[in-house]
């Protein structure tokens, strides 16, 4: 194997390259040979009914055009491919090395990825908890931009319009994707739920973002879930494993690092570290060393907090006084703290010291913006070494509490699975297993006595049910429900069931088979040699690793915002003006009062990131980002969006509350030449807007 596999490196450097020759040469045939054709057939509405779907009322030129700009694009798609596929070889180069793997990488438990598999689906399943994706449909069908691959999912015959309109509907698929989600975190058939969720976050994310914009909430998450699909993930702490040990099935030992969940670990590392560095360096890309500028950091940070948000305080507006070195030095930290965070791959001091820096970060930004990446707080504890962690619990309470003696029956089945299953759970190896046959401290002979499970714990002994008990204490898992073991009554029914299942008449093991468990506690420690599996050099992850790369390269060199993909273009303008434009939302009520008003409270999957300020633009005539409507038509899908608000509001507001007419308000503040301004600026124009009562059948 190991020939073979220094043969395979050995000629690793000619196989991408190969590959590429021959993919620049399907390109070039694909380029000239079938997308003139298939241009031609789709301007004249003959090609696929999908595609045709997808671009149809696009077309603002005769078909010449199209045709001249093909022939102009080509080439330049040529070079970038030459060109980017060359670097992906040479990272492939590098990344396919033993050095590589021995330094960077590094072996893993199955318990590590299963922690990252937990964490995720965890995130995510918070997330979509938060959500009201049913209120979708409560808005306006104009209000809809898909965009990336959403249009193609809109375009396929099964319906998805349907599904965007009815409330009912958005209701159970939200529904679907957290049971999905959960049974993600509890590790429940793995290898169909984890793909399954990423399906259902990919769509569900779609859904809003089509009636928004690209916020960039829940991306990471989505590419760790598609990462996850495609490995070992339920190895370790799932109820699969978990299924696998109590069938008798082998399972890997948990102790074990191997390179498969090494290599799948650092994957999903590399997915959380490269939109750091991509955002950090487009900040230095178009705003320069001036990016963090005094002027800049304050057009950031008092535009996001004027702005209409979830959030009602105002901190970073008292920060205006405060001279303009901590604007600076705040703009600075970010951008360095962004780009240094590629440091994760390659150093493990790094793993320990910038995932609190990115935490702090976050916090601040929640605190001076008010933008909160609960996502990208909490996916910093990927960095953990949860086995190392794992590791000092046990050693903490084994010399705080001392070791569990556990004594069972070995030649009972019933037993033998149950003490596998304990094993697993038994997360800090507290437990030491014993068969009764091998140490009998009583002397009991008896039949009974042989089958009645016994626990010592600090010299006192347990017995039947205590001993269960005992052990429901012990085991983290059980740590929520042990007090209910306590509960009057509940002794005596524990105890039947106890009896029942421990005394009733079951085949027993064989003595040359017999199937027990004895386990030292700690496991493998950091200073103990890790054994790695074949599977440490084998090419396929260097070249997903390389592919990943190379795609957020292009999509951060090309601004590539296409549904699921994003170049991380966030906060990467340089304002050279210190004047802002805000709007304000204010309400007159059934009551006559006139007062401030949070779009918030109405429609619920618009409450978060300030969703609907493109549409609070597009009342004074500037286009939302992807629609391509005149000024007349903008100003219909304010209407119709304001309208949807509005009755959203009314059917939970208190009689005499009700909105009856709302105004958008822009605002215009020049912080520069008047910082200390009271109002924050003055009203430069305004959009009123009638609610029509809503009509009862």
């Amino acid at each position: 194997m190991n020939e073979r596999h220094d043969t395979l490196r050995a000629h690793s450097i000619y196989l991408p390259l190969i590959a590429l020759g021959g993919l620049l040469a399907l390109w070039i045939a694909f380029a000239k040979l079938v997308v003139p054709p298939l241009i031609e057939r789709s301007y004249r509405g003959e090609s696929l009914s999908i595609l045709n779907r997808m671009i149809r009322g696009q077309a603002a030129f005769p078909i010449d055009h199209y045709l001249r700009v093909w022939d102009t694009v080509v080439p330049s798609i040529t070079i970038a491919l030459a060109g980017f596929g060359l670097v992906g070889v040479i990272m492939f180069e590098i990344t396919s090395s033993r050095s590589f793997f021995r330094k960077y990488v590094g072996a893993a438990t199955p318990g590590t990825l299963g922690a990252l598999r937990m964490l995720t689906c965890l995130v995510l399943l918070l997330t979509t908890l938060l959500e009201d994706l049913s209120s979708v449909a409560m808005l306006p069908p104009e209000a809809r931009a898909p965009h990336g691959l959403m249009r193609l999912v809109y375009a396929l015959p099964i319906g998805f319009e349907r599904l965007v309109a009815s409330e009912v509907g958005l209701w159970v698929f939200q529904l679907l994707t957290e049971v999905t989600l959960f049974l993600g975190v509890l590790g429940w058939r793995s290898r169909i739920v984890i793909p399954l969720g990423a399906a259902c976050h990919f769509l569900m994310g779609g859904i809003l973002r089509d009636y928004s914009f690209d916020w960039h909430q829940g991306w990471i998450p989505l590419y760790l879930m598609a990462i996850l699909s495609f490995t070992p993930c339920g190895d370790g702490w799932s109820v699969d494993r978990l299924r696998r040990v109590y069938g008798g099935r082998s399972v890997p030992e948990p102790d074990r690092a191997l390179a498969v969940y090494g290599w799948s670990r650092y994957l999903c590392w590399a997915a959380i570290a490269l939109p750091y560095v991509e955002s950090g360096l487009s900040k230095l890309r178009y705003g320069g060393l001036s990016w963090w500028s005094a002027s800049n950091m304050r057009n950031f940070l008092y535009t996001e907090t004027l702005r209409p948000r979830e959030f009602d305080w105002r901190l970073s507006l008292y920060l205006a006084p405060a001279p303009d070195i901590v604007f600076s030095l705040l703009g600075f930290a970010s951008v360095v703290g962004e780009v240094a965070f590629g440091l994760v791959l390659f150093s493990g001091r790094a793993r320990r010291i910038l995932p609190i820096a990115m935490i702090m970060m976050h916090v601040g930004i929640l605190i001076l913006q008010r933008i909160l990446f609960i996502d990208l707080i909490l996916l910093q504890l990927a960095f953990i070494d949860w086995t190392e962690v794992r590791r000092r619990i046990g050693q903490w309470l084994a010399v705080g509490r001392g070791q569990v003696e556990v004594r069972y029956d070995g030649s009972s089945p019933v037993w033998c699975r149950t003490m596998r299953l304990v094993a697993c759970l038994d997360l800090f190896a507290r437990l030491q297993y014993l068969d009764h046959d091998r140490v009998d401290s009583e002397g009991r002979s008896s039949a009974e006595s042989k089958r009645e499970l016994r626990v010592i714990r600090r010299g006192h002994a347990y017995r039947g049910f205590a001993a269960c008990r005992v052990i429901a204490l012990t085991l983290p898992v059980f740590w929520v429900l042990a007090p209910l073991l306590f509960l009057p009554g509940v002794s005596w029914l524990g105890t039947a069931i106890y009896r029942y299942v421990a005394f009733r008449p079951a085949h027993s093991v064989a003595p040359g088979s017999r199937d027990a468990i004895e386990r030292s506690p700690g496991g493998s420690g950091p200073g103990s040699p890790v054994e790695v599996d074949r599977c440490a050099y084998r090419l396929r992850f260097p070249a997903v690793l390389s592919g990943w790369a190379l795609a957020s390269i292009l999509c951060w060199y090309y601004l590539i915002e296409y549904y699921p993909l994003t170049s991380w273009h966030l906060f990467a303008t340089h304002h050279l003006s210190s004047r802002i434009t805000y709007y304000r939302v204010v309400a007159r009520f059934a009551s006559g009062e006139r007062a401030p008003m949070r779009l918030e409270d109405g429609i619920g999957a618009m409450r978060f990131d300030a969703r609907y300020d493109p549409f609070l633009a597009m009342c004074f005539g500037k286009p939302h980002p992807r629609h391509a409507s005149p000024e007349a038509e903008d100003a219909h899908v304010c209407r119709k969006f304001l309208a949807a608000s509005a009755a959203a509001y009314n059917r939970t507001a208190r009689p005499g509350a009700q909105v009856t007419q709302l105004e958008i308000q822009a605002w215009d503040w020049d912080f520069g030449s008047n910082p200390s301004d009271p109002e924050y600026g003055r009203l430069v124009d305004r959009f009123v807007f009638d609610v029509e009562p809503e009509r009862h059948p």
